[in-house]
């Protein structure tokens, strides 16, 4: 048989074999584990698209308002999810209401970043945000009336419409800026309600819009709310940085608490939950089955290698009962000539008789003592060595090899 089809027949069987040392229980336990990370992950998300969510389509989603940004050329990012921070090239933020509330520290930083020349698009906050209300002095409230067309106030287009219909299908609210008296009221309710103002601030601007003129899919599709984004823009440099604020907007998907290190993502989310228990699964598991996790302590005592007389005798009797004692004896010589070849030019695989006078003549020489006791050695292998023969030879032999 060919070494090919020896070869091949060995990689058909070592699938086998793996399969069979293969521990199913364990296998069994990850896929479990990953399961429940993919359980975990899907079961994170809301079964409803919450509003103002940039990738959705329903009527109260901003995907229209995202996909139009992208396709002026603008650069749409979002906040992280770990940590509220804007990019340093931010030129435009988003903030619609929040699921998760704004600290002083955060709101003070946006208020910061406002005054330092970046534009803010503001939506409410709807009375549950009082860091961002206090910040920037709006807030929303509900409508007097049923009327939904608001009046423009201030031009903010030269063709722009006279009024425009608020979104219905969004809370119905406006704006209340009795402690943001510098704010310019853009567009009014029937009953004289701010729906849209805007409000300077250091060197940047701040937009304040009621929810429902907030630029969701059917604002943009239905009521011309679209008249409103090229003001919006004006600050911004084409091609700039625009920024969701997504952090504070689906705090509630993460319990409703701040998600800043592993610890809480492992405590707080689902998926933590899956990974904790898929860990303590596994560990259960070996326990059980009495692993260990790593190998096992050695003392120094035990970490004597045995002499090779000590295998030799060991493969003797064992080889003496399958009549293998001459294939020990012949691996010996090999090995003693192997051994005084490593630091020598000679060939091992010589005749024993040639091995001999060439190893005479090499460098660096034998001692004589040395040499008669290798021809002794060779003689001896040659001539069929019983178990307690072989076990003194390989000794012997490993006294050889060391010699220089």
């Amino acid at each position: 048989m060919s070494s090919a089809s020896l070869s091949t027949g060995r990689s058909a069987r070592r699938p086998a074999r793996l399969l069979q040392r293969a521990n199913l229980p364990l296998l069994g336990v990850v896929l479990l584990a990953a399961l429940l990370l993919g359980v975990s992950a899907v079961g994170n998300r809301p079964r409803e698209p919450l509003p103002f969510d940039p990738d959705s389509t329903a009527d109260d989603g901003l995907a229209a308002l995202n996909l139009w940004l992208r396709a002026l050329g603008y650069d749409v990012k979002r906040t992280g999810p770990v940590q509220f921070a804007l990019p340093p090239d931010a030129g435009l933020v988003f903030v619609y209401p929040n699921q998760l509330t704004y600290t002083q520290a955060e709101a003070a930083a946006l208020r910061a970043w406002v005054e330092a020349g970046g534009t803010l698009v503001l939506v409410g906050p709807d009375g549950q945000d009082g860091a961002l209300e206090e910040a920037f002095g709006v807030r929303s409230g509900p409508r007097e009336n049923f009327a939904l067309a608001d009046k423009q106030v201030q031009p903010l287009l030269p063709d722009g419409l006279r009024e425009y219909w608020a979104d219905w299908s969004v809370q119905d609210a406006v704006l209340d800026l009795q402690d943001a008296p510098a704010a310019v009221v853009l567009l009014r309710t029937a009953a004289g309600e701010p729906a849209v103002a805007v409000q300077s601030l250091g060197a940047g601007v701040a937009w304040h819009l009621a929810p429902s003129n907030a630029l969701t899919n059917r604002g943009l599709a239905q009521n011309d709310h679209g008249h409103l984004l090229p003001a919006l823009l004006r600050s911004v440099p084409p091609g700039g940085v625009v920024v969701f604020d997504t952090f504070h907007q689906f705090g509630s998907i993460r319990m409703g608490e701040r998600i800043l290190t592993l610890q809480d993502w492992v405590y707080r989310t689902p998926g933590g939950w899956g990974v904790l228990f898929a860990v303590l699964a596994s560990g259960l598991f070996l326990l059980l089955q009495g692993r260990r996790l790593g190998p096992p302590v050695v003392t120094l005592a035990e970490r004597r290698r045995r002499e090779a007389a000590e295998y030799v005798e060991a493969m003797a009797l064992l080889s003496q009962r399958a009549g293998l004692r001459a294939d020990v004896a012949a691996h010996q010589r090999r090995r003693l000539k192997r051994g005084l070849a490593r630091r020598r030019p000679l060939d091992p695989e010589l005749e024993d008789a040639l091995f001999v006078q060439r190893l005479a003549a090499s460098e660096p020489p034998l001692e004589p003592e040395h040499l008669a006791e290798v021809v002794q050695t060779l003689r001896a292998l040659a001539a069929n060595p019983s178990a307690a023969q072989l076990a003194t030879l390989a000794a012997g032999v490993d006294r050889l090899i060391a010699v220089r």
